[in-house]
């Protein structure tokens, strides 16, 4: 990941609202609504950070639908591990997504 990139990374996962995004989605896949109430802040909010989230191909989301033919998407985490490193050229991340891609 470039020097960019790591601090991006580093800035997004210091939101409280990402980390517990990140924490409930790698327990099972979950809805935005679902997300909106474990997390207890809006569901605007939690669509920016799904958003952001999805950029960094952090989360998968697929599409599930309901009993009456509905569809809503999910979100599982796909990450694994973060590890930041500093060096004469700056901060560098390294990304560990072991977690499966789910299907859209």
């Amino acid at each position: 990941m470039s020097h960019a990139d790591a601090g991006g990374l580093l800035d997004l996962l210091g939101d409280r609202s990402v980390r517990r995004i990140l924490v409930h989605t790698s327990e099972r896949p979950r809805s935005a609504s679902e997300l909106a109430a474990a997390c207890d802040v809006s569901k605007p909010t939690v669509y920016r950070r799904l958003e952001a989230l999805e950029r960094r191909d952090l989360l998968a989301r697929e599409t599930r639908y309901d009993a009456d033919g509905n569809h809503y998407a999910t979100y599982a985490c796909r990450l694994e591990e973060v590890t930041f490193g500093v060096g004469a050229d700056g901060l560098a991340a390294d990304l560990d997504r072991d977690r499966p891609e789910a299907d859209d």
